[in-house]
C-alpha cells in the first residue's frame, strides 16, 4: 500500500487512519483477521513458482510428443519407446515416466493432440454463419485436406494405428485402447445437403464413402508428389465435389 501513496495506521480498535497528502480520512471498520504481509507474500511466490512449474512441464510434454511423431513417421512406431525418446530430447526416461505412464499412454496423447486440432478448425467452420449446405459442406472438406497437408504426422497416424468400423448411424475409429466418433461433422453436412435436395435418395454413408476416397486421394498425391503443379487446394476440392453430384 505504501507504493500507492496510502499509509496506513491503527488510531482505535475499531477505527483506521489513512494519511495521504497530508489529510487524514477516518473511518469506522470491522476488524477482520487478516494474514500477515510475510504470508500473503509467501502464497503469492508459492503460486507464481507452481503456475511456472506447470508451464515447463506442459512445454516439455509437447517437445516430447513432437519428437515420439517424429521418430514414429521416420522410422515406425516400433521404433518409438521411452529410452529412445529420451535420448532424443536428452532427458532420463525416469522423467519421461512422470510425464507418460509407458509407450502405449504416450501414443493415446499422440493421436488425442491430432484429433483436437483437427476438431478445433471444424468449429471455426460451424460458427460461420450464412453458408449454404453445400458451402459448408466444402469447407469442411477444404478444412479436413488442409489440416492433413499440413499436419502430414497426424494424418498416417490416424489410418497406421487404426480400425475403422459403422455402429448404427455412427463411424468409430479405433486405435488400441482408445476409440473416437469420427467423421460425424461430414455425415451432419451431408445430412443437411440432403435435406435441400442434394444427394437424393443415397444413403448418407456411401455418400459419405464417395467423398471420403476422393478426399483420401487427394491427400495422399499431394503429399506423394508435392512438386506437381498443383491446381488450388479450394479449386480441387470443388471440382471433386461438382464430380460428386453428377
Amino acid at each position: 500500500m505504501a507504493n500507492m501513496g496510502w499509509t496506513p495506521c491503527r488510531v482505535g480498535v475499531n477505527q483506521l487512519s489513512i494519511l495521504r497528502n497530508g489529510v487524514t480520512l477516518r473511518n469506522d471498520v470491522t476488524k477482520v483477521n487478516r494474514p500477515k504481509v510475510s504470508q500473503f507474500k509467501f502464497e503469492v511466490k508459492k503460486m507464481g513458482v507452481s503456475a511456472r512449474k506447470k508451464r515447463e512441464t506442459e512445454a516439455l510434454r509437447e517437445q516430447v510428443l513432437d519428437t515420439a511423431e517424429d521418430i514414429f513417421v521416420r522410422e515406425g512406431i516400433e521404433q518409438v519407446t521411452m529410452r529412445r525418446i529420451a535420448a532424443s530430447v536428452d532427458y532420463t526416461p525416469t522423467l519421461l515416466y512422470r510425464l507418460f505412464a509407458n509407450k502405449v499412454d504416450l501414443l493415446d496423447h499422440l493421436i488425442a493432440r491430432g484429433y483436437k486440432g483437427v476438431r478445433k478448425q471444424y468449429a471455426v467452420v460451424l460458427q460461420q454463419q450464412g453458408l449454404s449446405s453445400q458451402a459448408r459442406l466444402e469447407s469442411i472438406l477444404l478444412t479436413y485436406v488442409d489440416y492433413a497437408l499440413t499436419h502430414p504426422n497426424h494424418y498416417k497416424m490416424w489410418f497406421d494405428t487404426s480400425s475403422i468400423r459403422r455402429e448404427g448411424r455412427q463411424l468409430l475409429m479405433n486405435h488400441g485402447r482408445l476409440e473416437y466418433v469420427v467423421f460425424q461433422v461430414w455425415l451432419d453436412c451431408i445430412g443437411s445437403c440432403q435435406a435441400d435436395g442434394m444427394f437424393a435418395g443415397l444413403d448418407p454413408l456411401h455418400i459419405f464413402q464417395l467423398l471420403w476416397s476422393r478426399v483420401h486421394g487427394v491427400i495422399s498425391l499431394r503429399l506423394q508428389h508435392p512438386d506437381l503443379p498443383w491446381m488450388p487446394l479450394d479449386d480441387h476440392l470443388k471440382e471433386l465435389l461438382t464430380l460428386s453430384l453428377k
